[in-house]
């Protein structure tokens, strides 16, 4: 177990962002946040670097790292690797602790937490092979759009007509955008078509584990305006959104670099 007193880090790498949280005494003290490319490990690296200057660290000085994401077993330096459901747990407990429910809203994945009274995982669902719902399905429609990805949530809520993307493969909602495209439909319109789709997929996976109504959302997505608005229209109930949701789950990692013994 690592010292209580010496600070610890986490490092969320994703498939879209790698994302690096450090912390003492429980509390964050340094994050940040970079596109994973295309050599995940280096970016891994130099997130973790940029963190640790931010607040006055070295690498040498941390008790423990743990990575976790997609990319965490290309983290050469990690004193341990750890699921991301655990780390979203972990992560969520933090910052809110009394959320039972937890959506976690990745670029790869989307996972479903029930947490219990003491913020253990009671039950999880992921969403299945297929790329709707996700940061990496969003980002595909707004190349294909022409629209930044940033501005794809405002502009979905300024929507006057609803436009059906009904399709789970990327290739194929990509035709269905193309044709609605050709019919000259508005952009805004179509967009929040997109948004919609997602949601739905989302709101699926929500069935399949009861959450309770006070649900946490985390992870890239969770920025997204339009995202959760269209959930919380599906759901009937406000989400709750912490003040950097992408962070959560790279704040739980280092939080369990801390607490427990992870795998290397």
């Amino acid at each position: 177990m690592a010292s209580a007193n010496r600070p610890t880090a986490g490092l969320d790498v994703g498939a879209l962002w790698t994302k690096a949280a450090v912390c003492r005494d429980g509390a964050l003290v340094a994050s940040r946040v970079a596109p994973t490319g295309c050599e995940a490990g280096e970016t891994a690296a130099q997130v973790l670097a940029e963190a640790l200057a931010a607040c006055g660290l070295r690498a040498e000085e941390l008790a423990g790292l743990v990575a976790t994401g997609a990319g965490k077993a290309e983290v050469e330096r990690a004193t341990g690797r750890a699921s991301e459901v655990l780390c979203a747990a972990r992560g969520a407990q933090a910052v809110h602790p009394g959320a039972r429910g937890v959506l976690d809203l990745g670029g790869e994945s989307t996972r479903a937490l029930r947490l219990d009274a003491q913020g253990a995982v009671a039950d999880f669902a992921l969403n299945d092979k297929c790329a709707a719902g996700t940061g990496v399905f969003l980002d595909a429609m707004a190349r294909l759009m022409g629209v930044a990805i940033e501005q794809m949530g405002p502009l979905s809520l300024t929507a006057e007509a609803d436009v059906a993307i009904t399709s789970m493969c990327v290739a194929f909602a990509e035709s269905e955008v193309v044709s609605q495209v050709h019919r000259q439909t508005p952009k805004r319109d179509i967009v929040k078509g997109i948004h919609k789709s997602i949601a739905t997929r989302v709101f699926g996976l929500l069935q399949r584990v009861d959450l309770g109504p006070e649900v946490l959302a985390i992870g890239g997505l969770a920025r997204n305006v339009g995202i959760t608005t269209c959930l919380q229209e599906l759901t009937g109930h406000a989400l709750l959104l912490p003040p950097e949701p992408q962070l959560v789950s790279a704040l739980g990692a280092a939080l369990l670099a801390g607490e427990q013994e992870v795998r290397p």
